[in-house]
């Protein structure tokens, strides 16, 4: 028998592991896509609670993080704006799920002033109402204005909050003043009093005091 016809047939060299390679290339891809769509799913949820969040009771404002995040876990965590005319400097914590926002800012004589709104069935007939205790004084029911038939306000404005606590069965408010930072707020008001000479001496963006 002729040698030609006695010797194996060898596969070419290096075939095998490229097929090896080609497969493990494959499923690199399979898990690279997974990993893409399963971050941006992730992402897009949290991106729209977060935006939720942000627009939710924004009364035209623009709203922020005030960790600087362009998306929060927290949907509940703080927000800031400015107002449009007076550029007054307002802080806000919303909690979705129960329709409600609570905004803080200082007025014109320099006191804090809390406001809660709620979306919720309100009227003179049943007026919507909550347990109120501040500065550890005595607790006393409150009653919410009706701002319109599903929505309801109550303003609370004092000098200075050391404790402040308001609650019914729709929520629980418990002021964390490591969270709400009331010096910020009255900082920016005593440098918009003060316009002239912090926009002279102080690199931060000051506005001058413009308020009705």
């Amino acid at each position: 028998m002729p040698d030609y016809l006695k010797r194996k047939v060898r596969p070419s060299p290096g075939k095998p592991s490229q097929i090896v390679r080609d497969v493990l290339m494959s499923k690199l891809f399979k898990w690279l896509a997974l990993l893409s769509t399963g971050f941006l799913v992730v992402f897009g949820y949290l991106g729209f609670h977060s935006y939720r969040a942000l627009t939710f009771m924004d009364h035209g404002l623009q709203w922020f993080w005030v960790d600087s995040q362009f998306i929060s876990l927290d949907t509940t965590a703080m927000q800031s704006a400015r107002e449009h005319h007076s550029k007054q400097l307002i802080y806000r914590q919303v909690d979705v799920d129960h329709q409600l926002a609570i905004f803080l800012n200082t007025t014109n004589n320099g006191h804090f002033l809390f406001t809660f709104a709620k979306d919720a069935p309100c009227d003179p007939a049943t007026p919507y109402q909550a347990q109120l205790t501040v500065n550890n004084e005595p607790s006393e029911t409150v009653t919410f204005d009706c701002k319109t038939p599903d929505s309801a306000v109550y303003r609370l404005a004092k000098p200075k909050f050391t404790q402040l606590q308001l609650t019914n069965e729709d929520f629980h408010f418990n002021l964390d003043l490591n969270l709400w930072d009331l010096k910020a707020l009255k900082k920016d008001d005593y440098m918009q009093h003060n316009y002239r000479f912090f926009q002279q001496h102080s690199n931060e963006t000051v506005y001058p005091w413009d308020r009705d």
